[in-house]
């Protein structure tokens, strides 16, 4: 196990939910952190909360041309967390093609594309986590395209290993965790729903941003974690 002590930490998506929670575990753990959003006021919000050992720059994460251009000006860094996402609940067969597109489109090239462009100026000993959930593996009405997304995600990272070896590539699959992502999934039913998922769980609760953020903490920090598929779900798998 490897600390994160003047390590140099970019997350992609670090202005809210997980993003945001894993950039403040890292700047506690010594890490220097650089996030990247794409809202201007949120990412303000989040260097003001994260204090002197963090930078922000903004990205949007659907353009392979910012991207490219934000890590390129960058330049060295140890460990990449890529997290964004976007949940676009429609049954498969009402759907339009464009209206279920950005589910697809956001996860999985922003992964790709940040996984490319970061790996030439990583340090060997660096890794790469992506972001899936458990839709890749446990069905979620309404959301196919959102579970084919996250079983893309964890197909590349099986291809990366390999592709970018010695970097360590891993995934980070959460279920139900307590974001804004909710809010924009489950809409004014949110605290039903919500409430009812609780109730189904053993724990009878979701997952805090905290939680996801110390597994992500761990995939950066363990040099023999490569290659996995992290779960960290309230045991929502096996219920």
């Amino acid at each position: 196990m490897t600390g994160l002590a003047d390590a140099r930490v970019v997350i992609i998506g670090g202005t809210s939910g997980i993003g945001l929670a894993t950039a403040r575990a890292a700047v506690d753990a010594g890490a220097r952190v650089v996030v990247g959003g794409r809202d201007p006021d949120r990412l303000e919000k989040a260097i003001r909360e994260l204090g002197p050992a963090a930078e922000g720059h903004r990205v949007d994460a659907a353009s392979e041309v910012e991207i490219e251009a934000f890590l390129r000006r960058l330049g060295t860094l140890d460990h990449l967390l890529v997290t964004p996402s976007r949940l676009v609940p429609a049954p498969v067969v009402d759907a339009s093609t464009d209206q279920v597109r950005p589910a697809l489109d956001l996860r999985f090239w922003a992964a790709f594309h940040a996984s490319r462009y970061a790996a030439p100026h990583m340090s060997a000993t660096g890794s790469i986590t992506l972001l899936s959930g458990i839709a890749a593996t446990r069905p979620i009405p309404e959301e196919a395209v959102g579970g084919a997304s996250c079983a893309a995600v964890e197909a590349l990272m099986r291809s990366l290993v390999t592709e970018l070896a010695p970097i360590r590539c891993n995934v980070l699959s959460p279920g139900y965790v307590d974001t804004p992502l909710l809010d924009d999934f489950f809409g004014p039913a949110r605290d039903s729903r919500v409430a009812a998922i609780s109730a189904a769980l053993p724990g009878r609760r979701i997952g805090t941003p905290a939680e996801i953020a110390d597994a992500a903490l761990f995939l950066m920090r363990n040099g023999y974690m490569n290659g996995h598929v992290l779960t960290i779900d309230g045991a929502h798998t096996l219920v």
